[in-house]
């Protein structure tokens, strides 16, 4: 369980919550995968290739059905190269989109924060905060804006809680700060956009998306 002020920084398991890092060791594993299933099958070819090479002249049916063996496993190759490389990319890309994360030590901010109620009360999500440089940040604060649609209807910064609602950032440390928005019965169906900010860091900032699929009485 996290400390009261939010650290995880000090447990050794810590890195198991960063979604960063999960993202890195399932390419990592999915990487060796590729890597074990590439040479399983270049050893059949090889195996398959031999024998067609080596065989004996007068048994001309075997050697063109051996030969018809290598194409099919060479087709089906590809197949499975092609289809273990779009999921490669797939995993990095949704990793990218889903990590919602602000860098303070390197003033920058990646993926969006998105909600949907549908139902009155709360609903949540989870931002990053990490400071991979070898100073201390101090205590941090995470601000929302008001929720807009398009409409004009608005959803008060009021009911937006950070849970913890001031965030320790020591040296080398990254922390899990859950986004709670209350979403009462009388709010308008719809999409209300607003921004996430953090006190003190100008230049790191997150899109936020609530979407309200209930309509109220």
């Amino acid at each position: 369980m996290r400390d009261d002020d939010g650290s995880i920084a000090d447990l050794p398991w810590a890195a198991a919550f960063d979604p960063a890092a999960n993202a890195r060791v399932l390419s990592s594993v999915q990487a060796r995968g590729f890597r074990a299933a590439t040479e399983v099958v270049n050893r059949f070819v090889r195996m398959a290739e031999e024998g067609l090479n080596g065989g004996d002249p007068a048994s001309g049916g075997s050697a063109a059905t051996a030969g018809r063996d290598v194409d099919r496993v060479l087709s089906a190759w590809q197949k499975v190269a092609d289809q273990l490389m779009r999921s490669l990319s797939g995993t990095a890309q949704a990793a990218q989109a889903d990590d919602a994360r602000l860098d303070l030590a390197n003033a920058s901010s990646s993926g969006q924060l998105v909600l949907a109620a549908e139902q009155p009360g709360a609903v949540s999500t989870e931002v990053w905060l990490h400071n991979g440089g070898a100073a201390d940040m101090g205590k941090v604060r995470l601000r929302c804006s008001d929720l807009l649609s398009h409409d004009g209807a608005v959803i008060s910064s009021a009911v937006v809680r950070f849970e913890p609602d001031v965030v320790p950032m020591f040296a080398r440390s990254s922390r899990g700060v859950t986004v709670a928005v209350d979403v009462g019965d009388d709010v308008a169906p719809g999409c209300y956009r607003g921004t996430l900010l953090a006190d003190g860091h100008a230049d790191v900032w997150l899109p936020i998306a609530l979407t309200v699929r209930f309509s109220g009485a």
